[in-house]
This record gives structure tokens, C-alpha cells and sequence, in this order.
């Protein structure tokens, strides 16, 4: 994976790219060091390969190269235009837009429909001078992800994880989650009716072309990603189909898969792996997982404060298999909260900094005030149903 980085580094010492690359991304950078840290409890050994999940490294790899290869063809921008282009309110056009992103993270991951949509939002909203309901639309585009993308396996990269890492069913995937999102979904189109108003504004724009022999192409990589999700084909079956693809048809994508990411689970495998071999910690942190509720709300705290990804990985290690349903709902709705809550989130905060720096602190408040409230409901929801 490291040579995949460096063939595409700039020309210049590759030491210096290399440094670079680790301090770009702050949270891997985290990963990194704790991984570091570990080492010197725990000698490397060969055992250090059974702590890496290379099915979830697969199946994350497969899907960023084929959402990359779809959001070139222009796919999800004809989706949007289509929806709204006869809309003659702000209302409704922001409700649509916010629905679209909901939907669309069941079967991506979230921080690709969000890295879509969050730019078309901005646009329409200029296009239509309605620049000052942006940022509720972008709130709650955030949350429809988050809260769309909590269904499914490929939803994001929590999901991921632990379907993987306790073998999940798929169908009792589901019926856990489901709560989640069908609440959420209520909540976040309730909200959207009530903040945004009905003001009628002129959409004058053209759905984009879309490249459909390359369409088919990256829908074909993206759906041998699906087929090993759901079992059907191995993981180096997947694997291998997806460089082949990816090599003749698409090798410019290869640049556009988040390494960070997949380097960061790499960091979190060994730190986790080398935690669990330390018998005090992992029998002091087990005990503290003993009941549904203790497990649900050590992952719904714990995301707060280090992302959700992360605090899948970590909790994992000291979750017994019977409590995978509130660990599972707890990571999801701690996607909410604060604004590191999920790395989902990170990405639309990054937009908001540069589109509406004067705007930084309503959007914040306004997003913890409604990601509290959103949390209590859900919570209290989850807990009634399944606990």
C-alpha cells in the first residue's frame, strides 16, 4: 500500500513526502503514535498479523475505488439536479437534497455522499441567492448521512468493521440499526420542514451528462465490494477483481482512495491487538462492559471524544460477542454530538471553514444543540426496543 503512496509522490525526497503524509492527517498521525506506544508492552512478533482484519481493509479499499470511479461519471449530481429542478422553494428543494444524501449513505459509505453532496448544496444555494439556509441544509445533510449510512454494513466504516469483526448476519444487522434510522429519518425531515422556510427562488440548471459506459464499470467494482459483504464471494476474490479493473480502466482512481483511512484501522488494528495482550487492561476495561446499557453508552460517550471509527475499534477488543447489538448502536448514534463525533462530520466542517468562516459558530452550536436533542430521542428509542 506504502509504494502505491509513493508512486504517486511528487518528485522530491521521498522522506519528506513520506513525513508529510503522516502529519496531514491528524487522526491517523493519533493512530500512529498509540500504535508506536504499544509496541514497547508488547513485542512484535508474527502474531501481529492476526490482529489486522484485512477484510474490512478489502472491502474499504473496493468501495472508495469504485464511489471515486461513480463520482467522476457525474452520477450523483444528475441524481440531485433531477429531484430538484422543477422545485420552486427552498423548502422543498433543501428537503430533497437532504433525503437524497439519507438515502444514498445506506449504500455508500457517508463521507463519499457527503464529499458529493455538500458541494451541490453550496452551489444551489448560490445559484439560488438562498445562502442563508445553507447551513441548516448542510447541518442536517451531515445527520441524514450519519443516520442513513447506520443501516447498512457499507454504510461507513464503524459498520464495516464490525460486521466483519463479529460476523454479523445480515438480516439482524438491520433489525438493529433500523431503529436508528427510522428515527432519525423522522427527526432530521421534521426539522428541515420546521427550520427551513417556505421562500420560492428560480433553479434554472441542467442535469450533467453522465458517462454511462464507465457508470456500468464502477458500478461493476462496486458491487463485488456488496457480494462480499453479504458472504457471497471471498474477500480475495474481491480483491483481486478490483485491481484488475482498477488497473486497466481506472488506474488515475488509485490516487483518490483515502490511505489515511485504511493506514489509520492498520494503527488501530496493532494498538488494539497489542491492549488485548495485556491481561490487566483488557480484564479491567471486560468488566466494565458487562451489561447492554454499560456497553451502549461507553460506545455512545467514548465517540464523542475520539470519533466513532476509532472507538469501534477499541471497544471491540474488550466486547463480548453477546453485546455486538449496543456497541453497534451505540458507535452509530455517537456519530452525533461533537463535531469529531464522526470523521463524516469533519469533512462538512472543512467546507463550512472555507464558505462561511462568519458563520463557524452558529454552525457549531447549532449542530450540538440539534445532534443533543436527536441523541436523547434515538437513545431513548434504542434502549426501550432492545434493552
Amino acid at each position: 500500500m506504502l509504494m502505491g503512496i509513493l508512486r504517486y509522490a511528487p518528485k522530491e525526497d521521498y522522506m519528506k513526502f513520506i513525513i508529510k503524509f503522516i502529519i496531514k492527517d491528524k487522526v491517523f498521525l493519533i493512530a500512529s503514535i498509540f500504535a508506536i506506544i504499544s509496541i514497547f508492552f508488547v513485542v512484535p512478533s508474527v502474531e501481529y498479523l492476526s490482529y489486522i482484519n484485512t477484510k474490512v481493509l478489502i472491502i474499504m479499499f473496493t468501495l472508495m475505488l469504485a464511489v471515486a470511479g461513480i463520482y467522476e461519471t457525474h452520477f450523483f449530481d444528475y441524481i440531485a439536479t433531477k429531484l430538484i429542478q422543477h422545485l420552486k422553494s427552498i423548502k422543498w428543494i433543501g428537503l430533497v437534497i437532504i433525503i437524497v444524501t439519507f438515502f444514498l449513505g445506506m449504500l455508500l459509505t457517508n463521507d463519499a455522499v457527503l464529499l458529493t453532496l455538500v458541494p451541490f448544496t453550496i452551489f444551489i444555494t448560490k445559484h439560488t441567492k438562498k445562502e442563508k439556509y445553507a447551513v441548516i441544509i448542510i447541518i442536517l445533510q451531515t445527520i441524514a448521512a450519519n443516520m442513513g449510512s447506520a443501516l447498512t454494513p457499507m454504510g461507513d466504516p464503524q459498520n464495516i468493521y464490525l460486521y466483519a469483526f463479529y460476523d454479523i448476519p445480515f438480516d439482524a444487522f438491520l433489525k438493529t440499526t433500523s431503529v436508528i434510522t427510522i428515527t432519525g429519518f423522522v427527526l432530521i425531515t421534521s426539522t428541515a420542514l420546521i427550520k427551513i422556510p417556505h421562500e420560492a427562488c428560480e433553479l434554472n440548471i441542467v442535469a450533467p451528462e453522465i458517462q454511462w459506459n464507465k457508470f456500468f464499470l464502477y458500478l461493476l467494482i462496486l458491487i463485488n465490494a456488496l457480494l462480499n459483504i453479504l458472504r457471497i464471494v471471498s474477500e480475495g476474490y474481491t480483491l483481486g477483481i478490483t485491481l484488475i479493473l482498477g488497473l486497466i480502466y481506472g488506474r488515475h482512481l488509485f490516487k483518490r482512495v483515502d490511505y489515511h483511512l485504511l493506514l489509520t484501522f492498520l494503527a488501530f488494528f496493532i494498538f488494539t491487538g497489542n491492549i488485548g495482550q495485556i491481561t490487566v487492561i483488557k480484564d479491567t476495561i471486560s468488566q466494565l462492559l458487562n451489561s447492554r446499557v454499560s456497553v451502549f453508552f461507553t460506545a455512545l460517550t467514548t465517540s464523542q471524544f475520539i470519533s466513532n471509527v476509532p472507538a469501534s475499534v477499541l471497544l471491540s477488543t474488550f466486547t463480548k460477542p453477546i453485546y455486538w447489538q449496543p456497541l453497534l448502536q451505540g458507535v452509530n448514534i455517537g456519530s452525533m454530538g461533537t463535531i469529531i463525533g464522526s470523521l463524516a462530520s469533519l469533512i462538512t466542517f472543512k467546507y463550512v471553514i472555507r464558505e462561511y468562516k462568519g458563520q463557524v459558530k452558529t454552525y457549531l452550536l447549532t449542530y450540538t444543540i440539534i445532534s443533543i436533542i436527536f441523541i436523547l430521542i434515538i437513545s431513548t428509542a434504542t434502549l426501550l426496543l432492545f434493552t
